[in-house]
């Protein structure tokens, strides 16, 4: 049996004359969680639905646990409830005028299955994710969280391998939303169903994927591992997209036994690495940045324009030579607003990627 459990070939869907998707091809492997990570238009869920059969594509092939549920060239588009999949849509679905276990055992009653199996079902959905005892409870009466569960409940219920995610989460509010998203990882990895999980929030994307797939206007930009997509993006888009910020289009030149980045306005960053020889941009995340307010033979003046509380850190933009930099530190008394400032990068704090 194949290691791959979704299989996606040159898929291509349109939306009038707008090609949301655009020869997308990927692989998730049983019992990876993938999340496919990008802006609002990027085609994410055009594909999410294509794969689950609720959006016809014009072109590719999708095979899930090595059947064929799409094939435009071979004339085959299984209905979605023959795909073997379920799906956790961001709205939850959740019915009004039904209790927990009536909202769980939708999927199954709508395939047929029996009574027995039925109620077993979605006991071990809900015990999954812990609303075993809110079973008779009137779906209205749920908070957020719970209704959240009760999708998810469902989709495991129907004892699928693969489950398909849009953005679950991005109704929860920013403390509910952490320990959903570390509940939901816990979940994924004891049951060890395969997981395509739609997200705009790259640290959500960070924090649950075993490899994150970035999209840009329909197609793939990047596929990596989450700390390859942090710590070594390979295009401007990537960089901007998981919060690299400082980004500027630089001339890069050998000096001695280091490559060295020359910015617009002369100043000259070492990096790591030896750069391909495509247009370059050079890249610095603002947690590299070193601030001080006395001069160093390493650091570049600049004037400290403004200082953001972030709670645990702050943010400092600074106006360099007419460039603007980034810089992120724990907060510190010594550092005002209009104020001369000296700044540096460490050398392997450097990377370039393609323009």
């Amino acid at each position: 049996m194949s290691a791959e459990a979704v299989i996606v070939e040159g898929l291509e869907v349109a939306h009038g004359p707008t090609q949301a998707v655009r020869s997308l091809s990927f692989a998730a492997r049983r019992g990876e969680l993938m999340t496919l990570l990008g802006p609002s238009g990027c085609g994410k869920t055009t594909s999410l639905r294509a794969i689950a059969g609720l959006e016809t594509p014009s072109a590719g092939r999708v095979v899930l646990e090595g059947r064929v549920a799409f094939d435009q060239a071979a004339g085959i588009d299984l209905a979605p409830e023959r795909r073997g999949l379920s799906m956790v849509f961001q709205s939850y679905a959740i019915w009004p005028h039904m209790t927990v276990f009536e909202n769980v055992a939708f999927g199954l009653r709508a395939r047929r299955a029996k009574r027995d199996e039925i109620a077993a079902s979605v006991r071990r959905g809900l015990e999954a994710v812990g609303l075993h005892a809110l079973a008779d409870r009137p779906a209205t009466r749920l908070s957020g969280g719970q209704q959240q569960r009760v999708a998810l409940a469902r989709a495991i219920a129907c004892n699928s391998s693969v489950i398909l995610l849009d953005e679950p989460l991005s109704n929860l509010d920013a403390m509910l939303r952490m320990e959903m998203r570390a509940e939901f990882k816990a979940l994924q990895h004891r049951l060890g169903f395969t997981a395509i999980y739609v997200t705009h929030d790259q640290e959500e994307a960070l924090v649950l994927a075993d490899r994150v797939l970035v999209m840009r206007n329909g197609l793939v930009e990047q596929t990596g591992r989450p700390a390859e997509i942090h710590d070594r993006p390979r295009t401007r888009f990537v960089a901007d997209f998981v919060g690299v910020r400082n980004v500027f289009p630089c001339e890069v030149k050998q000096d001695g036994g280091r490559f060295v980045a020359i910015l617009d306005n002369g100043v000259r960053l070492q990096l790591r690495g030896e750069p391909a020889k495509v247009p370059s941009c050079v890249c610095f995340r603002p947690i590299s940045v070193s601030l001080s307010p006395r001069p160093d033979a390493q650091a570049m003046a600049a004037t400290l324009i403004r200082a953001t509380y972030l709670g645990d850190l702050m943010e400092y933009e600074l106006c360099a030579g007419g460039l603007t930099i980034w810089a992120r530190s724990l907060a510190r008394g010594d550092l005002a607003e209009g104020a001369q400032v000296f700044w540096s990068v460490p050398p392997d704090a450097c990377f370039l990627v393609t323009a």
